[in-house]
């Protein structure tokens, strides 16, 4: 018996079980899109994670508010006293720090009345901030020491503040032009641009709030460093050891107020993509759970398909099939049905993904990684076929009769 003759048995186990077949091509079909999904939830986070922020992250050490338990800390005194510990190259005192929970936002636009449509979240740190942060200027220039004013939510003064802002809310400002030298409205005191940076993130407790991007910098810094955050710069490599010494040195001098141990600015960055991970884990989750439930289907519809056709595949060994080439007909109707799922997820992929709302939108995956997805899908199937495959195999050739409804 040749191979040419033997390569009918799947042909016509497959037109046997037509609706069976078909379900589970569309089983292997919606796991190639499954898994298209996580390649993309997974090219979604490392994009989020590898994006320029526009600070320098990895320099960047904050420490939580110490809290109100007794008087208020002199800001210029401790940033004095932290700037002297080893490896400290900045410290100052913010009301709020990128990716953290905390925000301060304020409704601005061009013109009075201001409406709740353009939000900006708004970091008071002094003039010191923008250098601290390693923040990038795109147009005029920053804040100078001169300045300087203290938050004092009491004080009523009808002189402009210097702002920086970033590009993202100059263009929703001033649409192609430049925001330099131009009026905010909508904070106590009137706002006059000075300069423009790339970008700035914003903390964590301002998304959904403030518009994506947009920020402000003031030269207003705390009266009282109890209740803000202390942003410390440093060396990328002494991060560790400038953590601790700075914890030494708050624990040292406020010993009856509860002091954090610094956070590392880059590690709130990736606890901040927190939707993306979730979203990540979920589609990997979705995936992995899907195929073991198609693997296990495509087990057992190839050992029903060997049990039903027994007297088949006894006839072809007793006409002269080998027990390899029974193996292969079988793994070769279950590599037939795959091939045709991955095709079929893979023009539904193609075709529907872009079509989709974020974050079920997909860009187009490269030639490898769809051909190596489907090496990996055809390996993982022709595992699953390994069982029925060997059943196939130990059909006898005395089983078959002279009964009429057996034949070729």
């Amino acid at each position: 018996m040749d191979f040419r003759s033997l390569c009918r048995l799947p042909l016509l186990l497959l037109c046997r079980h037509r609706g069976l077949a078909a379900l589970l091509m569309l089983e292997v079909a919606i796991g190639f899109l499954l898994l298209y999904l996580a390649w993309q939830a997974q090219a979604s986070w490392r994009h989020a994670l590898e994006l320029p922020s526009g600070i320098d992250e990895a320099a960047l050490l904050a420490v939580p508010p110490m809290g109100r338990a007794g008087e208020a800390i002199d800001v210029p005194a401790l940033t004095r006293a932290l700037r002297k510990l080893p490896g400290v190259q900045a410290a100052i005192a913010t009301n709020q720090v990128p990716y953290e929970r905390n925000s301060w936002n304020a409704a601005v636009g061009d013109r009075l009345p201001v409406g709740r449509e353009r939000i900006a979240s708004v970091y008071m740190g002094g003039p010191a901030l923008p250098d601290t942060l390693g923040l990038r200027l795109s147009a005029g220039r920053s804040l100078r020491a001169a300045e300087e004013e203290i938050m004092d939510p009491r004080a009523r003064s009808g002189t402009e503040l210097p702002a920086l802002i970033t590009r993202t809310l100059a263009e929703q400002l001033y649409y192609g032009q430049s925001a330099v030298g131009r009026s905010i409205k909508g904070l106590p005191r009137p706002i006059r641009v000075v300069g423009v940076v790339e970008r700035l993130p914003l903390p964590l407790g301002s998304l959904g709030n403030a518009s994506p991007g947009a920020a402000m910098l003031l030269p207003l810094r705390p009266a009282d460093a109890s209740w803000a955050y202390l942003l410390i710069r440093t060396d990328p490599r002494q991060r560790e050891a400038v953590a601790r010494r700075v914890h030494a040195f708050l624990v040292a001098r406020y010993p009856e107020r509860a002091v954090a141990t610094p956070l590392r600015v880059d590690q709130m960055r990736r606890q901040a993509l927190h939707a993306e991970n979730r979203w990540r884990w979920t589609t990997l989750a979705c995936a992995a759970g899907w195929w073991l439930l198609t693997l296990l289907s495509l087990g057992v519809a190839g050992h029903l398909w060997v049990q039903q056709s027994a007297p088949r595949i006894s006839l072809h060994r007793a006409v002269g099939a080998t027990a390899r080439q029974i193996r292969l007909a079988v793994r070769w109707e279950h590599f037939l049905i795959v091939l045709a799922g991955i095709v079929l997820g893979a023009l539904a992929a193609r075709g529907l993904f872009h079509r989709l709302p974020a974050p079920w939108t997909a860009e187009p995956a490269s030639p490898g990684w769809l051909l190596g997805a489907a090496l990996l899908i055809l390996a993982a199937s022709q595992l699953a076929a390994t069982w029925p495959a060997r059943r196939a195999s130990d059909v006898a050739p005395e089983r078959v009769t002279r009964r009429p409804w057996v034949r070729l």
